[in-house]
């Protein structure tokens, strides 16, 4: 077993600091350094793990007691330092989107793979007991044929939220805005649970804020398994309603409002617990938060087992093809089919 792993965390912006926390509560890791440009952000992170502060993600990348590179930034920074802290030899862990556009990610992943290091893409919601039960029902054949699989989710954001930072609602640094951005997480667990989605046809409008990109989008989605179901993300409803996915099957129905489990209605089968088959990851019955910590406890184990991490850099493709594909829906006014891509 190799000593503590050392970590660090470059950007602590709005999620940075969830994932300092959870490092110094992970067993086996330890948190190195804070790496962010403002001294007002990362300068008191620092002060009360206990780490160290710098504003160059470069010198990061220098520092052999740093072993594992956590990626908190803009999207569109996430190629060019993961790219610096693999051919460091640096582990990363790197936040949803991987990246703005699948030929981005691919080099991302791509370049992880060439420098023999472990990528992981933060999922969270993937850990709770009833995202995790949805997707065991679902491939156990316990809904049996799935006929609509839809997702909801409907959120609120200020103007002041896009105008502040200088990058989100914006094509060239977010790639997108409410899809990209809140939706991720329930398009992926949509291609997780129900998918692979094959073809989707929408509309993604930016109908209440200022912004390039989009605050409204809706689409309708073609499954390979022949179901049907649809799309929707917001950040322009006020206020923001309970994230929702639902689930119908020849069999029976499961609602999921919040990753809370508030319909379940199978023939023959009781809620109970997850199938053994499933991830076999402590915590996974509390809130989503918990997925944060799973994932850098992972990593911690992943370098220590030398193996791959629950959620690699790949998996975060099938939603990321999706987003691109009712994008690109919105701009020609057709159905698109998603891009598959098969790692070799």
């Amino acid at each position: 077993m190799p000593q503590t792993v050392g970590f660090a965390v470059i950007g602590v912006g709005l999620v940075g600091p969830t994932h300092a926390r959870f490092i110094t509560q992970a067993e086996g890791a330890e948190l190195k350094v804070i790496c962010d440009l403002r001294e007002d952000r990362g300068k008191p992170l620092a002060e009360k793990y206990g780490a160290e502060w710098l504003t160059d993600y470069r010198a990061v990348m220098q520092r052999p007691d740093v072993q594992v590179v956590n990626i908190c930034l803009p999207t569109a920074l996430h190629l060019e330092v993961a790219t610096a802290a693999a051919e460091a030899g640096k582990h990363v862990i790197v936040e949803k989107p991987i990246e703005l556009n699948i030929d981005r990610a691919l080099k991302l992943i791509a370049t992880c793979r060439q420098n023999g290091v472990k990528l992981a893409t933060i999922f969270n919601r993937r850990f709770v007991f009833g995202t995790r039960r949805a997707h065991a029902a679902v491939h156990n054949g316990e809904l049996g044929k799935l006929v609509v699989a839809d997702m909801f989710f409907k959120s609120w954001r200020t103007q002041e939220y896009y105008d502040e930072s200088g990058w989100r609602g914006t094509w060239s640094k977010e790639g997108g805005a409410a899809l990209i951005n809140q939706g991720v997480h329930g398009v992926d667990l949509m291609t997780w649970i129900a998918g692979p989605i094959k073809r989707v046809q929408g509309y993604a409008k930016h109908l209440r804020h200022n912004i390039e990109a989009d605050d409204t989008t809706i689409a309708v989605c073609e499954y390979e398994s022949g179901a049907l179901g649809v799309i929707e993300c917001t950040t322009s409803v006020y206020p923001r309603q309970p994230d929702r996915i639902e689930l119908n099957g020849e069999k029976g129905t499961i609602v999921i409002e919040d990753y809370k489990i508030t319909q379940w209605e199978v023939d023959g089968v009781t809620q109970g617990e997850p199938a053994a088959a499933e991830l076999a990851i402590p915590g996974a019955d509390r809130g989503t938060s918990v997925g944060h910590f799973l994932q850098i406890q992972d990593m911690v184990r992943a370098i220590q087992e030398r193996r791959d991490p629950v959620i690699k850099g790949e998996d975060a493709l099938p939603s990321l093809a999706v987003i691109q594909a009712i994008y690109e829906a919105e701009r020609t006014g057709k159905p698109v089919d998603v891009r598959q891509v098969v790692l070799a």
